[in-house]
């Protein structure tokens, strides 16, 4: 399996996984492709065991696909599977303490603004439970700026830090918030430890690339999804 795709999936985890006929499969109950998709094991795998084993959960088949996974890319291609939110793997080293404007709260649960924020996105209540289900299997830190405009939360495993969940209010957009959060929640990081981060970008995210990019982060995979048609 890609190296990422095992890092990826350990920070952002499945309910549950199960690894059989090549593929291995996670479950989320519905919330996320990244939570519920199946990871390559073996690259001659039969795409019908992916088929088969979403529908029968009642999920749209999900497959995500890295680089060096050409072959099965073409295969689901040929499935009927289409090829949907090209993302990108970011990185950065943390050898020094980023400097920080320290206006994010940082707690170790989600404080009822962090979770108001996941309107900004448009997802339903049920969504944002799910989400926060699936980062309390993880050590996970939730920011919310000191005004309440803005939230991100950072994963921490052992010397490495997964930065997620980055939202800032409409009306707040253009004012520096999300660099203020990045900065805060990097500085946390490495004052436990961290000294690597990195974060999942969808590729045509024009204004969170720019942000990432000032903040250090440089490309080092990507990958996509590949979803069965309706």
């Amino acid at each position: 399996m890609h190296t990422w795709a095992e890092r990826v999936s350990r920070d952002w985890p499945a309910f549950r996984t199960e690894s059989r006929a090549g593929w291995r499969f996670g479950l989320a109950e519905g919330f996320t492709k990244r939570a519920n998709c199946a990871l390559v094991e073996d690259p001659g795998a039969e795409v019908a065991e992916v088929t088969r084993f979403y529908r029968e959960h009642g999920l749209r088949p999900c497959v995500q696909v890295w680089p060096g996974e050409e072959a099965v890319d073409a295969r689901l291609a040929e499935h009927g599977y289409e090829r949907v939110e090209p993302t990108l793997v970011l990185a950065r080293e943390l050898p020094e303490r980023p400097e920080a404007p320290g206006r994010t709260r940082v707690s170790s649960a989600p404080t009822p603004r962090w979770t108001e924020l996941f309107a900004e996105t448009g997802v339903s209540p049920e969504w944002a439970e799910g989400v926060v289900r699936i980062l309390g299997q993880v050590t996970t830190a939730y920011g919310v700026h000191e005004e309440g405009i803005g939230r991100g939360c950072a994963v921490l495993d052992g010397e490495s830090v997964a930065i997620c969940s980055m939202v800032t209010a409409r009306e707040a957009r253009g004012r520096g918030v999300a660099g203020a959060i990045l900065a805060d929640l990097l500085a946390w990081a490495h004052d436990r430890g961290a000294r690597r981060a990195y974060l999942c970008v969808v590729a045509d995210n024009g204004a969170a690339l720019r942000l990432y990019r000032r903040a250090g982060f440089e490309e080092v995979s990507r990958y996509h999804n590949r979803v069965l048609a309706d």
